[in-house]
């Protein structure tokens, strides 16, 4: 009985061999692949939805906007010049048209010879003195000094003319005088309305 427990033992081995050798060979251990970190990821913030604005805001907005941003200004007039500064000029020249006490006629000719005088010499204004009658209301000199004056200024022969009485700080051409002279607000005539002269803008 040993001896066949043996001989089968044997046969079992034998068999377990060849089975063992017709197996394949063993396989290496695969290699582990390597793991990467998982990186977090950042929180999402979440997402703000602002409501609609009205139409009220967005023109005030705009409107802001305008007003922080330079843009350039179109214009249908030309931009005003700029006003030049005062100049300090010499007195006013004097004309005596009553010295003597001419006619009136004679009082006008030495008027245009005087007058063409001191534009030749490129004067710019010159003062009348024609005075106004004994008795305050006028006199004949003054009325035709004036009327020929304002044929002149209608010929061109001469810019304009002032009446002594309206010289001064009240009126606008007399105004527009003082800004191109500091010396015309210093004359003695001045805002004292004087009608027995008449100041010539040549």
């Amino acid at each position: 009985m040993k001896q066949k427990t043996n001989a089968r033992q044997k046969r079992e081995a034998e068999e377990r061999r060849k089975k063992q050798a017709l197996k394949l060979p063993n396989k290496l251990p695969e290699k582990e692949e390597p793991v990467t970190p998982e990186i977090p990821r950042p929180k999402l913030k979440p997402k703000i939805i602002l409501p609609e604005k009205t139409p009220e805001e967005e023109t005030r907005e705009f409107l802001d906007y305008l007003a922080k941003e330079t843009l350039p200004v179109f214009r249908d007039d030309p931009l005003p010049q700029k006003r030049r500064k005062p100049t300090a000029g010499k007195a006013i020249p004097r004309l005596n048209l009553e010295d003597g006490m001419p006619l009136v006629e004679e009082a006008v000719s030495r008027m245009n010879m005087g007058l063409q005088e001191l534009r030749v010499s490129q004067e710019k204004l010159v003062k009348l003195i024609h005075g106004y009658g004994s008795t305050g209301t006028g006199g004949k000199i003054r009325t035709g000094v004036r009327g020929e004056l304002a044929a002149m200024k209608r010929k061109k022969l001469i810019r304009d003319y002032i009446p002594g009485e309206d010289f001064g700080p009240l009126d606008a051409a007399s105004r527009k005088l003082a800004e191109s002279s500091t010396t015309i607000p210093r004359d003695p005539d001045w805002g004292r309305m004087n009608p027995g002269i008449t100041i010539v803008v040549l």
